[in-house]
């Protein structure tokens, strides 16, 4: 489920001007995306209590990580890195089996989701005269996660506001 992947204590990432500073955040990165992944799948299956067409939402979103995921994966090999050179951890995977209800879960996982967003364009903003290609990656990922946030307004519209 998790490999490539080497689970353990993810040590501090090293500095944005850096190859190896990049290569460390889209690793962290694409396991972010690998991780709401599965929490997605399990999501769809676990919470009954979901609004109808949720769970058919949260099976698009999955699909949608699994392809953030596999850029950032290609980008890493472009640039020579393997992706089990640094330790990555399950913290956020874990913190999804927290929420008990399926609002729990969408109100839970859409602000994770808009905190990947931000990270994506300030790093795309950050890269984009250094490393133009990994940031058109990050910008293309933070237009993508729009919609995926958006999810907890179109299924449970008088909470969002």
């Amino acid at each position: 489920m998790w490999e490539p992947y080497l689970i353990g204590l993810a040590p501090k990432v090293r500095p944005l001007q850096t190859v190896e500073g990049v290569c460390d955040r889209l690793r962290l990165i694409a396991f972010a995306e690998r991780q709401a992944y599965y929490a997605f799948i399990e999501a769809a299956e676990r919470f009954k209590d979901a609004p109808t067409g949720l769970a058919d939402a949260w099976k698009w979103v999955a699909a949608e990580e699994q392809k953030h995921e596999s850029w950032y994966l290609k980008r890493l090999a472009e640039l020579g890195q393997d992706v089990a050179a640094v330790p990555v951890d399950l913290k956020l995977y874990h913190s999804f089996s927290q929420c008990k209800t399926a609002r729990d879960f969408a109100f839970y996982i859409s602000d994770a989701e808009e905190r990947g967003r931000v990270g994506a364009e300030r790093f795309a903003e950050l890269l984009k005269d250094s490393d133009p290609i990994t940031a058109q990656i990050f910008a293309q990922v933070a237009i993508e996660e729009r919609e995926h946030v958006a999810l907890v307004t179109r299924f449970f519209p008088t909470e969002s506001n």
